[in-house]
Order: C-alpha cells, then sequence, then structure tokens
C-alpha cells in the first residue's frame, strides 16, 4: 500500500491526553507521513509536502479550526489541485457530527484511527463525494467552509454539539430516542414564553422573498444525517444542500420531534420547510454554529450561504 497523511493539532487534544494515544497509534504503524501542525500558515506546508509524497488519503485529526482551514486552502488556494487525494475526518468533540456523518462509531480518535489504519493496510478505503458550503459575514475570518450551519434556539444546547458518538447498537437507538424527547420537551416549554425581539432570523433562500421570524431550528447542510442520526431529505441535487426551519412555536416544534423520532426529515409539517437550495442569505444577531463550533456574525448580522466544491470523503465504516 501506498502512504496515508495525517495532518493533526496537539492543541485540540490538550485537555485529555488523547494525543500521545494518537501518537502510540501513528508509531505502531508504517507507511504514514505525520505533520502536527502548530500554525496556520503550516497547513499549506502539509499539505503541498503530501501533495508531493503522492499520498492515499489524508486524515485530519483536530477540531473546526483546522478542518475548515485545510478545505480553505484546498478550495481558495488550490492546493491539491489536479489530485484525487480523499479526506477522512475524525472526531474531535466539537465535530463529531461530522465525524459520524461518515461513518465514526467511536468518539475516542485514536480507535477510529486505528481502525482506518487498519483498512488501508487492507486496501479498504471506501469514498464518497460531498459538496462543501461557504459562509461569508463572519466575525473576525471574514468567511469560513464546512459541512454543516445552524441557527437558532436549538444552538443554545450546547451538549448537543459535543455529545459523544455511541456505535450502532440497540443501546445507542435507545439513548438517541430519550434524548429528542428531552430536547422537544424543553424547547416546547421554552416556546410557550415570549419570543425575544433581538433573535429574530431573516432568511431569504435561492433568491426567493425573504422570510422573518424566530426560529427553534435553522439547519443548512449537504450531509445526509443531522443530530441523533436523523436523516436529512435524501433526493438532493449534486450541487445543493438540504434546508430545514422550525418556527419556534409549540406546533412546530411537535411536528419536528415526530419526525426526529421517525428517524428522518420529511414531506411538509406545520411550521416546517424542508428543502433544496443552492444559496441563502441570512441575517441574524444571535451566534451560530458550523460544524459543531460556535462563531457570530459581522457587523452587519449578514451571512450569506453557498453551496460550493465537491471534495472527496473517506468512509469510515
Amino acid at each position: 500500500m501506498g502512504i496515508i497523511a495525517i495532518l493533526s493539532s496537539p492543541s485540540s487534544f490538550a485537555h485529555n491526553g488523547e494525543m500521545e494515544k494518537i501518537r502510540t497509534v501513528i508509531s505502531e504503524g508504517s507507511g504514514i507521513f505525520h505533520y502536527e501542525v502548530e500554525k496556520h500558515k503550516d497547513i499549506a506546508e502539509a499539505l503541498t509536502r503530501f501533495q508531493q509524497a503522492n499520498v492515499d488519503a489524508i486524515v485530519i485529526l483536530s477540531d473546526r479550526a483546522l478542518t475548515s482551514a485545510t478545505f480553505e486552502h484546498i478550495v481558495e488556494k488550490g492546493l491539491l489541485k489536479g489530485t484525487d487525494i480523499p479526506l477522512a475526518i475524525l472526531p474531535a468533540g466539537d465535530n463529531n457530527i461530522v465525524a459520524e456523518n461518515f461513518g465514526a462509531t467511536r468518539s475516542e480518535p485514536h480507535l477510529v484511527l486505528k481502525n482506518l489504519l487498519e483498512n488501508h493496510q487492507k486496501g479498504n478505503l471506501p469514498v464518497t463525494e460531498v459538496p462543501l458550503i461557504k459562509l461569508e459575514g463572519v466575525r473576525g475570518v471574514g468567511y469560513l467552509y464546512g459541512l454543516f450551519f445552524c441557527a437558532g434556539e436549538v444552538v443554545k444546547q450546547n451538549k448537543l454539539f459535543k455529545r459523544k458518538i455511541y456505535g450502532k447498537n440497540l443501546f445507542k437507538s435507545f439513548r438517541d430516542w430519550l434524548n429528542i424527547l428531552n430536547l422537544i420537551q424543553s424547547a416546547y416549554r421554552r416556546s410557550m414564553g415570549k419570543n425575544k425581539l433581538e433573535e429574530v432570523i431573516r432568511i431569504n433562500r435561492n433568491q426567493r422573498g425573504a422570510v422573518v421570524g424566530h426560529f427553534f431550528m435553522l439547519l443548512i447542510t449537504t450531509l445526509d444525517k443531522s443530530f441523533w442520526g436523523v436523516s436529512t431529505p435524501q433526493k438532493k441535487g449534486q450541487d445543493k444542500a438540504h434546508f430545514i426551519s422550525v418556527e419556534n412555536t409549540p406546533k412546530a416544534i411537535l411536528a419536528t420531534g415526530k419526525m426526529m423520532l421517525g428517524g428522518k426529515y420529511d414531506g411538509d409539517h406545520v411550521g416546517n420547510i424542508i428543502a433544496e437550495i443552492q444559496h441563502a442569505r441570512i441575517v441574524l444577531k444571535a451566534p451560530f454554529v458550523l460544524d459543531g463550533s460556535y462563531y457570530e456574525t459581522d457587523e452587519t448580522g449578514e451571512l450569506f450561504v453557498t453551496v460550493t466544491s465537491r471534495l472527496r470523503f473517506i468512509k469510515l465504516s
């Protein structure tokens, strides 16, 4: 087999000692090109060296900062251009939803890495192709690339975006069911109160007329699943994203809860819009989430969301 590259950020695992376990797994393997990133500028050098080494795949072991920056270098700066090198996104806490979409069944990155390296030795690294979404208007950075955008009341549930991955057994299904019930029950109670004026969101999708209101959830993603493995609509155009909005009303939240308990968002329900989009303008003052991490808009409060370049990703299971 050829070389597999690993791009990691030790600072992402400084609090739990996970990086030492990752280094141990790497030291026990073979045909591995490991590059530990300390600064943003290191990413360009790492990707250039990976391309020169003609690696089979690039494994990203870090939180969203490294993942989004890697996407940026590939799309904006043309690194890896002319190659077909797939990426593997491993769990790192705030990107567990993304990693789980690509098949991760454990939250511990060193265990997922060990399994991936074993599959590479067997010549078994299946891939899928997924477009990115680009967010413009992000405070402090201007723009970001990712796969999963979320806004609305639901982003106040911090644990939702850092939850552990529990595999695919019956215990996981039961746990997910309870978590959904708890989320919907809590959201239902809060929706019966008075909505705050500063939490209004303005949405303009695919250049249609703007919709203004209070939302329990606004989800834009090119992934096939959202929270707790709930499937997004399966029929999606090649270069489009799933769009799901849920009004912050008791009826809309209950309708959403029924869909989530059924395992998928589907059909037309009160207070819900489920559609496909290529781009959207969103105006909001509250924080939002991209790939599990929190950000804010710049002074204008306006985000421009666009479906952009397609990349190849490795299926982890």
